[in-house]
């Protein structure tokens, strides 16, 4: 894999930190949906929108409930671990989605939510 690195100004790093938050996605998606165009269904956005969309309130369930088999068999583990963490600071940072971790629970190691619309 290469690496590209460049520079910005404190302006500028701001500016994209901003714009990356407010399209709930890491600096580096970002970056890829700026240059190429590119949009994944692994996003923040997406698992919010699935989870808001489909039958899972009142209901336990982890990030990869989210998709259908076939669609998370698509994600490789590390970038499956990078959507997890950065979901639990998305929704830890974001109470009025109705999104809310469940401390000290995991199904199959992994991190639980519950859901409640709120209105």
């Amino acid at each position: 894999m290469v690496t590209f690195r460049f520079d910005l100004n404190q302006e500028y790093s701001e500016r994209l930190e901003a714009d990356a938050a407010a399209k709930c996605m890491t600096i580096q998606e970002y970056i890829r949906y700026k240059l190429f165009g590119e949009v994944t269904i692994f996003s923040i956005d997406e698992v919010i929108k699935r989870i808001q969309a489909g039958n899972f309130e009142n209901q336990e369930f982890t990030v990869p409930d989210a998709y259908t088999d076939e669609e998370w068999s698509q994600i490789d583990r590390g970038n499956a671990g990078v959507l997890g963490k950065n979901f639990y600071n998305h929704i830890t940072d974001h109470p009025e989605l109705g999104i809310s971790f469940i401390p000290n629970r995991t199904i199959k190691r992994r991190a639980v939510y519950t859901y409640k619309k709120i209105d």
